[in-house]
C-alpha cells in the first residue's frame, strides 16, 4: 500500500494503457478525456496550491470535484451537459484508478458515484429538406476535378449518414462499388458498421478513384489539394462553401447553422419519412442505444401533429362546412 498515491501516474496509465491499448478508442474520445482532465489538473493545482504533479489522488474529493463542475458553469459559461460530459471523464478515470488499487476502492467510489445534473438540454436536431439539400448538390461543379472530389464525398456523407470523422477515415478497401454497392464505416468505440451505396453515391465515387490512377487499397478516399488525407475541418469548408453557394436559391438556408453532422441528421430524418424502420436507421447510424434513434421519430411527430393543427379549418359553428383533425389520431400521437 502506497500512502501517497500521486495522482499523475494513473493519469498516464489510464490514456496509455486503458484508453489505447485495453481499449482501442478513437482519438476524438481520448482528445475529450484529455481536455477534462487538463481542465480539472489546473483546477485541482491552483485550489490546492501545490504542482500538478504533487497532487494524490485522495487530494481529490468530492467537495473538490463539485467546485470545479460549478466552476465550469460559473467561470467557462459552460452548458450542463458540457459539464455532465467532463464529470464523465472524471468518474472514468476514478473507476480504473480503483480497479488498480483496491485499497483506494472507497475514496474512489465517492468520486465515480457523483451524480450527473439533471436538466441538460436535449442537443438541437437540425436537418436540411430534401429541396435543400438537393440545391447543396446542385451547387457542385462536378466538371471540376475538385467539385468532383466534393460531390462524391458530400453524397457519401448523404448517403451514409457517416459523421464527419468516419468519411474522413474512410479507405478505398472499405469500398465496395459492384452491385450489391456497400461501404464499412468505422465508427465510435472502433465498431464497424455496413452501410448501402446508392448507385448514383458509387458511381461518383468510381469516377473519383478512377481520375487518381492506380491506389493502394489503404489510401484514403478523400484527399485535400496537397493529395493528403482530408480533415474534419476541410470538410466542414467544403460544405460551408456549398451550402453559402445553394443559399442563392434556396432561402431556407439562409437562416441554418449547417456543419457536417446536420448531413447526418438529414439522413437519419430522410430515411425515417421514407418509411425505414427505426432498428435499420439505428444499424445505418451505428447508434449504440436506440434511444438515440427514437430521438429522430419524436421530432417527425411533432412536426406531423403541427401538420394536422394547420389542417383543422376554424369559424363560425354552421358557416360552410370545416374538416376537423381526427383527435383519435392527435391522442394516438401524444400517446407515443
Amino acid at each position: 500500500m502506497n500512502a501517497d498515491a500521486y495522482l499523475a501516474p494513473y493519469v498516464r496509465s489510464f490514456f496509455e494503457d486503458h484508453l489505447v491499448c485495453r481499449r482501442n478508442v478513437a482519438s476524438n474520445t481520448i482528445q475529450s478525456y484529455r481536455d477534462a482532465i487538463k481542465l480539472f489538473l489546473g483546477y485541482v493545482a491552483a485550489s490546492l496550491k501545490k504542482p500538478t504533479m504533487q497532487v494524490l489522488v485522495t487530494d481529490v474529493t468530492e467537495a473538490v470535484v463539485l467546485g470545479f463542475l460549478a466552476d465550469l458553469e460559473r467561470r467557462r459559461g459552460n452548458s450542463i451537459q458540457t459539464r455532465n460530459h467532463r464529470l464523465t471523464s472524471l468518474r472514468r478515470l476514478y473507476e480504473y484508478i480503483s480497479r488498480q488499487e483496491p485499497w483506494l476502492l472507497d475514496h474512489c467510489r465517492r468520486i465515480a458515484t457523483i451524480s450527473l445534473k439533471r436538466g441538460a438540454a436535449p442537443p438541437q436536431v437540425q436537418y436540411l429538406t430534401k429541396e435543400e439539400i438537393g440545391a447543396v448538390f446542385g451547387a457542385v461543379d462536378r466538371q471540376a476535378p475538385r467539385g468532383q472530389r466534393d460531390y462524391a464525398l458530400l453524397l457519401f456523407m448523404y448517403n451514409t449518414g457517416a459523421r464527419v470523422q468516419e468519411a474522413a477515415d474512410t479507405r478505398v478497401s472499405w469500398l465496395s462499388l459492384q452491385a450489391p454497392c456497400k461501404t464499412e464505416v468505422l465508427g465510435k468505440g472502433r465498431k464497424w458498421r455496413t452501410c448501402p451505396i446508392w448507385p448514383s453515391t458509387a458511381q461518383a465515387l468510381k469516377q473519383l478513384l478512377q481520375s487518381r490512377g492506380v491506389l493502394d487499397p489503404d489510401d484514403h478516399v478523400f484527399l485535400n489539394r496537397f493529395g493528403r488525407p482530408i480533415s474534419r475541418s476541410g470538410i466542414e469548408d467544403i460544405l460551408g462553401k456549398y451550402i453559402a453557394l445553394a443559399a442563392r436559391t434556396a432561402e431556407g438556408l439562409k437562416n441554418k447553422n449547417v456543419t457536417p453532422h446536420t448531413i447526418r441528421h438529414t439522413t437519419a430524418m430522410h430515411l425515417l419519412q421514407s418509411g425505414v424502420e427505426v432498428n435499420v436507421i439505428r444499424s445505418w447510424l451505428g447508434h449504440a442505444s436506440i434511444a438515440t434513434t427514437n430521438h429522430y421519430i419524436e421530432i417527425d411527430l411533432e412536426m406531423k401533429a403541427q401538420a394536422l393543427k394547420t389542417c383543422e379549418v376554424t369559424g363560425d359553428p354552421g358557416v360552410g362546412k370545416r374538416w376537423r383533425s381526427s383527435p383519435e389520431i392527435l391522442t394516438w400521437l401524444d400517446s407515443l
